[in-house]
């Protein structure tokens, strides 16, 4: 496996104990009222009516959006490269008696675990920034997905990912272009669930503009039915964002920017 990967999976076990114990997450609330996407419908209205058809969930973390979709008659499988988190996701799935099949593996390994293609392949909020290469992403996605498939991804914007993650002030700090050489932080208290939360790896990623994620799926045959620009996201990514109605926006009296994207596309029929 890539170093870089492997730092990250370790840091992801990390913060997989981190997050499905911590407010943020509220798996007890998610247990209690599970079908309530966080997203304001744009995931719901994205992917599409799922009932009776094979969802692929990519990077499913701790899987609260994959039994989402269980719930609403998809048939379910969720990747991780965390074994925390799919432990956990198992454990979760088990506890609400619900079908799902969760596989630990990273992404780029997936061909070695999988073969069947998916009706949906989905994947959301903060997974393209783990990934260092998205040609790779393109073609897993492309891989799996059945010929008239659905894909939907929603996800932080990559204009958003430039400012400074711990700047009170708007600054700018990181390039809004790729680089081979990740971006590394050096262990720090908490995490975006916990700030209070130990934490004792290094965190590895890369930046992707929007083309780079564009071309990523147009080079490997899908067809972009729309993308979507926001100007809320999913959690506090700099302090200048503050909560409304459930997501983090810049204040009202302030200019707007792109903080969320989706884009829905499908694989032609063949």
């Amino acid at each position: 496996m890539d170093p870089y990967i492997k730092g990250n999976q370790e840091l992801w076990n990390e913060w997989a104990d981190i997050n499905y114990h911590s407010d943020f997450y509220d798996v007890a609330g998610f247990v209690a009222h599970p079908i309530n996407f966080p997203e304001g419908g744009i995931i719901r209205a994205g992917v599409g009516d799922v009932a009776g058809k094979s969802l692929l969930h990519l990077q499913c973390h701790f899987g609260k959006d994959t039994l989402r979709f269980a719930l609403l008659g998809a048939h379910v499988t969720g990747i991780d490269f965390s074994e925390q988190a799919i432990g956990y996701a198992r454990e979760l799935a088990n506890r609400m008696q619900l079908p799902a099949t969760f596989i630990q593996t990273a992404l780029y390994d997936l061909p070695q675990h999988l073969t069947e293609q998916f009706d949906v392949v989905f994947t959301s909020q903060g997974v393209l920034g783990w990934l260092p290469d998205l040609q790779r992403w393109g073609q897993i996605v492309a891989q799996f997905l059945k010929p008239g498939g659905t894909f939907f991804i929603l996800e932080g914007h990559p204009t958003m990912l430039m400012f400074d993650e711990e700047s009170a002030e708007l600054r700018l700090k990181y390039s809004y272009f790729h680089s081979d050489d990740p971006i590394v932080i050096e262990p720090h208290s908490g995490n975006y669930a916990d700030p209070t939360a130990t934490v004792t790896h290094r965190e590895y990623s890369w930046q992707h503009s929007m083309a780079d994620i564009v071309n990523a799926l147009l080079t490997h045959g899908l067809q972009i039915e729309y993308l979507r620009e926001y100007p809320f996201m999913g959690w506090q990514g700099f302090p200048a964002l503050v909560q409304q109605d459930g997501e983090w926006s810049m204040p009202a009296d302030q200019p707007q920017l792109p903080l969320s994207f989706a884009i829905r596309a499908h694989k032609p029929e063949v």
